[in-house]
């Protein structure tokens, strides 16, 4: 994985094969302000997309390589998981499919931006009527 950071900007290019929640993870490890957003494409395989249906998740699981159309998420300053991602991929008949990106890795490279947002502060907090984290802004 490459990094930069610059003010409020962190870029990552991820390397053929390496896990992207993870390398995701390791570069915002100390990030702990109010929030990241994040966009990033590219190709991906080995990857699970997940539906959310009543505090848990509908996944589908795929081994071939898929465009990675668009990755957007944050990243909350503390609880768990800090790391919210959603994913939409095309297959090779140019259908897309979408969801909760819950694992996958890089299929060539991809390309991952985020940008910090100041003021205020973030947090996860599990509801237990919704059976998820929620996102809470102070």
């Amino acid at each position: 994985m490459e990094t930069s950071r610059k003010g409020p900007v962190v870029l990552l290019r991820l390397n053929h094969d390496e896990d992207i929640v993870a390398s995701i993870e390791k570069a915002v490890e100390r990030e702990r302000y109010t929030m990241l957003v994040m966009t990033g494409l590219g190709m991906i395989h080995q990857f699970e997309l997940g539906y959310f249906d009543e505090g848990r998740y509908l996944s589908k699981f795929f081994k071939e390589p898929h465009e990675l159309l668009s990755l957007q998420g944050t990243v909350s300053s503390e609880g768990e998981p800090r790391i919210h991602l959603h994913a939409t991929v095309s297959t090779t008949k140019h259908r897309a499919l979408g969801g909760h990106l819950i694992r996958g890795r890089a299929w060539m490279s991809n390309e991952i931006g985020l940008v910090r947002l100041e003021g205020g502060f973030s947090k996860r907090t599990l509801d237990p009527k919704k059976k998820v984290s929620i996102l809470h802004i102070e």
